[in-house]
């Protein structure tokens, strides 16, 4: 979200602010140019009716899909604090490597639905938040389902060995891959956004949710039945492998 909030006080600073022209919105708008930051306070007084913001938001759409990438960040922008307040409350409780999971989910369903959304219909602003919300909801149930099955895993595993050397012993005894162990590895001990590391594996994110959700179930079963040790004094299961 500061990333998305710099890239804006990028474009609204400066000799050529991203503007626009107050005599295509109408609703009582300034008839001159209008940057998107004075834009953003406009929208923000008691006095901006819904006309205004339906208006508003579906000439900055339009200018999101025919005029290139500093207006989909101008989108961005402008829906910042609904954005932000959407995200306080779908990532409360959360540990953060799932915050940034959320988030980042929540501002691409945002972007993807400026291509599609019905500009006729009114109240486009709720409709973009409200398709934002349900992939931020679809991460975070995803992500906490996740958490709960490394919940079952018995507690000696944190306290008697190291983390990894448990992974390792379970790539040793095939109950999960070395693509897992790294998987598992990267997003939970080293705290890696899983969205991230699924784009630089050029892979969906939602395969790698279930690919890991999958290995650590199998993980978990494996510490209970005692096929993988989670002794510091050594493999204790290499027979069982």
């Amino acid at each position: 979200m500061s990333v998305a909030d710099r890239a804006f006080t990028l474009l609204v600073t400066g000799p050529s602010p991203l503007s626009v022209d107050g005599r295509s919105i109408g609703h009582g708008t300034p008839q001159r140019p209008i940057d998107l930051g004075e834009l953003k306070e406009l929208l923000l007084t008691p006095q901006a009716s819904d006309e205004l913001k339906d208006a508003v938001w579906a000439h900055l759409v339009r200018r999101s899909r025919s005029d290139g990438p500093a207006w989909v960040i101008g989108c961005v922008g402008m829906a910042m604090p609904g954005l932000k307040n959407l995200a306080a409350r779908t990532t409360q409780n959360c540990p953060a490597h799932v915050i940034d999971d959320i988030v980042s989910e929540m501002v691409t369903y945002f972007v993807a639905q400026l291509r599609r959304i019905d500009l006729d219909r009114p109240n486009i602003l709720p409709r973009l938040l409200l398709w934002a919300r349900k992939g931020a909801l679809g991460v975070r149930a995803r992500e906490l389902a996740s958490i709960e099955i490394c919940a079952e895993t018995p507690e000696p595993v944190a306290l008697d060995t190291e983390p990894f050397m448990v992974l390792a012993e379970a790539v040793r005894c095939h109950v999960i891959t070395p693509d897992e162990a790294k998987l598992i590895n990267a997003t939970r001990l080293e705290g890696q956004a899983l969205r991230a590391y699924a784009g630089r594996l050029g892979v969906p994110a939602d395969r790698l949710y279930k690919r890991r959700r999958a290995a650590e179930a199998r993980l978990a079963r494996a510490i209970e039945e005692g096929q993988v040790s989670v002794s510091c004094d050594g493999p204790a299961s290499n027979l069982a492998c």
